[in-house]
């Protein structure tokens, strides 16, 4: 009981430092009267003048497992995004389309190569990753806390318009029934105000918790976990400051197909396995997780049905829950 009020009492300080810095942040970037938000980044407003340590070397991207080629590019229909896709769409939709993934990470941070590993990965399997934020320059870190639910909408928005428009490269080529949502620590609280969006079919969460902290809006969360039936995932590591938090979301949630896994990740444990070779673990368990859901792949389910299921039979998942998932 006392180890479960501290990591409360921890989540709870995070999120305070989160909000906290956050304001501070768009207090000294929002524009003032009169002027505008640019439409492509200054060193002003997205970025800080410091190391970023998230960049991951290039060899742990370049070799994705996927029969597919990826590019990494931004749209300029969609200038604050980063779009990762399999590079010849021709093939697209003969064999199937791509199905659409729109996540925040790392963070909240205006950031679109830091997991580069990762979101390569995925779309090497066939699907169509839209990151929020661009990728960061050299020697420069992208700003904190500085996405918003609005970029995550705004990612799933061009995705319906893009592929319905004739003369766009990406015309009937995304698969708009399949719309995941993702997103790491603080961008998995941006994620909540679009989760009845009916064009959003399945919810993951990675290091994070859907649950907001305070008053009338912990009702609402609450509410939310009884009544939703869209697929939902939580993938958190073993000492994540964010684990108690995911847990308590994970035994909320009713009616849903809800799995949860915990892995044991050295060091930051927070920060994942997004930038290891191919996304590491997290690639993993992402893939076989869209495998099954968007695609209806039996060898992928088995990923996560059974008992044990697949990922268990793996020692470093040391924690492994679901419900009406057989």
């Amino acid at each position: 009981m006392k180890n479960k009020f501290q990591n409360r009492i921890l989540t709870a300080s995070l999120l305070i430092f989160s909000i906290v810095f956050s304001v501070n942040v768009e207090a000294q970037q929002t524009p003032g009267p009169g002027m505008m938000r640019s439409p492509a980044p200054s060193l002003g407003r997205h970025y800080l003048q410091m190391e970023n340590s998230l960049k991951p070397p290039a060899e742990n991207w370049a070799n994705p497992t996927g029969p597919y080629k990826v590019v990494m590019e931004i749209d300029e229909s969609l200038p604050n995004h980063t779009l990762y896709h399999p590079a010849d769409l021709s093939v697209f939709p003969a064999k199937d389309k791509l199905p659409v993934i729109v996540m925040s990470g790392p963070g909240c941070d205006y950031d679109g190569d830091s997991y580069r590993p990762f979101w390569t990965e995925i779309a090497s399997h066939g699907y169509f990753i839209v990151a929020v934020g661009r990728p960061v320059p050299e020697d420069l870190r992208a700003a904190l806390f500085f996405n918003t639910t609005e970029d995550v909408k705004d990612g799933v928005d061009w995705a319906f318009a893009v592929t319905r428009r004739k003369g766009s490269k990406y015309y009937g080529k995304l698969d708009t029934t399949n719309v995941v949502l993702m997103g790491q620590s603080c961008g998995g609280g941006i994620m909540i105000d679009l989760v009845e969006d009916s064009r959003v079919t399945n919810l993951v969460w990675w290091n994070s918790s859907s649950r907001p902290l305070f008053g009338d809006a912990i009702q609402s969360a609450n509410d939310f976990h009884r009544t939703i039936t869209k697929p939902i995932a939580y993938f958190v590591g073993d000492t994540d400051i964010l684990r108690q938090a995911s847990t308590d979301n994970y035994e909320t949630v009713v009616k849903a197909p809800v799995f949860f896994g915990v892995r044991e990740i050295p060091g930051d444990a927070h920060g994942g396995t997004f930038r290891e070779n191919n996304g590491g673990a997290y690639g993993v368990a992402a893939i076989a997780w869209l495998d099954w859901w968007t695609k209806g792949n039996k060898k992928a389910a088995r990923m996560f049905e059974g008992n044990p299921c697949g990922l268990e039979k793996d020692p470093k998942w040391i924690e492994i829950r679901k419900k009406n998932i057989k």
